[in-house]
């Protein structure tokens, strides 16, 4: 009897087929009974058969033939006197390649020969089972294989090249001899399989508290003072950022930091208020400038406090020499605007040579007002804001 797998019961009569001639033997007799070797799952037996075809033999030696199954020849083939008939039934196989584990099917009648029909080499490999055991009757069913591989261990800056017959990351670091300590990762789970050429990398994880120091702003408090002019500021009480040291909790793997959590803080010095006085006295009124001698006075289409020529610390001649002469457009913005007059005041807010706005003024770095600064900062201060922000400033360029 010839058995297969699956549960299935295959049963090959051996049964020898004995023909007494009752009136002697005849040439058609002898002709029609032909011997064949049948070979079911690699079992053979010498077969008497009087089947025209091999699904009839088959089917008189009770060999149940189902989907998956290989007949070589075909079902349908004529018998012929000493023919081979070859049955090798389907069976169901779980193979577990290298840690990854998936139901097959075969018709081979080894392990080896299944793994050859599987595409699987062997060579070099661990094989839970002899490659010559056999898959009839179910045996074997299960097994696993674990090809040779290189895989590359990152570990600690350094890259070594692991050759092992493994199936999971956690055994190509014990082949390496890489200790993890109680923190420490892998990039890829210590079970998980690991193919050829693949890359197993240590994390190496480290939380440890580090403390660092950070500045608290001191408040500034702004208070009127009607002693000062109006745009005048005076620090009354210099103050003074304080600090804190910040205890945190702090993950890093492979030195780079992943997480940081506060774990506490402590003022280590108090910031110190700054108090600045704001002047909100209004400003004296300008005195009226004097002609120098042999100039006449510009037109008064700029700001009030005067036209004319201007007498302090420039004469009006000089102030029109600093700004190019005639010729110039610094020397036509003046003119128009204060008829260059330092002190000029504009009940609009605007005041000095060029008209300033008090904000534009320390917009551009100057202090307090622009009618108590030389001409010559007050052109310097101008000459930043035509740089920062065009002649489109002035009306009159």
């Amino acid at each position: 009897m010839i058995s297969a797998l699956r549960n299935r019961k295959v049963q090959i009569a051996g049964q020898a087929v004995v023909i007494t001639a009752l009136v002697g033997g005849t040439a058609a007799f002898v002709g029609l009974n032909k011997q064949v070797n049948l070979v079911v799952d690699g079992q053979s037996e010498q077969v008497r058969t009087f089947s025209g075809s091999v699904s009839d033999l088959l089917d008189s030696q009770e060999i149940e033939v189902e989907a998956g199954d290989q007949v070589q020849p075909g079902a349908d083939a004529s018998i012929t006197r000493g023919m081979d008939i070859v049955v090798n039934t389907s069976k169901d196989l779980q193979l577990t390649l290298d840690g990854v584990s998936s139901a097959q099917s075969t018709t081979a009648n080894t392990v080896g020969q299944a793994l050859a029909e599987l595409g699987v080499d062997p060579e070099g490999a661990e094989v839970s089972a002899d490659l010559k055991a056999s898959l009839a009757d179910g045996q074997n069913s299960e097994f696993s294989v674990i090809t040779p591989k290189t895989v590359t261990v990152v570990a600690d800056g350094e890259r070594t090249p692991v050759e092992i017959t493994a199936a999971t990351a956690q055994e190509v670091i014990d082949e390496a001899g890489v200790e993890l300590g109680e923190a420490d990762t892998l990039s890829l789970p210590a079970s998980a399989p690991v193919l050829d050429g693949g890359v197993v990398e240590v994390l190496r994880t480290k939380t440890e508290d580090k403390t660092e120091t950070e500045a608290i702003a001191k408040k500034v408090t702004e208070k009127k003072d009607d002693s000062l002019e109006r745009g005048k500021r005076e620090v009354e009480q210099k103050g003074k950022d304080g600090s804190k040291e910040i205890v945190y909790s702090v993950t890093t793997v492979n030195g780079e930091e992943i997480s940081k959590e506060k774990k506490s803080e402590e003022v280590v010095a108090e910031p110190v208020e700054e108090i600045v006085k704001v002047g909100t006295k209004a400003p004296a009124p300008a005195p009226a400038p004097k002609e120098d001698e042999g100039e006449s006075g510009g037109s008064d289409d700029g700001g009030s406090g005067g036209g004319g020529n201007y007498s302090g610390d420039m004469s009006t001649a000089e102030i029109k020499e600093m700004l190019g002469g005639s010729g110039s457009r610094w020397y036509k913005i003046v003119e128009c605007e204060s008829t260059f007059n330092p002190r000029a005041v504009n009940p609009n807010g605007h005041y000095g040579l060029f008209q300033f706005k008090l904000a534009t003024w320390r917009s551009v770095g100057g202090s307090g007002n622009p009618i108590d600064a030389h001409p010559t900062e007050q052109f310097k201060r101008a000459k930043i804001l035509q740089e920062k922000a065009g002649w489109g400033q002035w009306s009159c360029a």
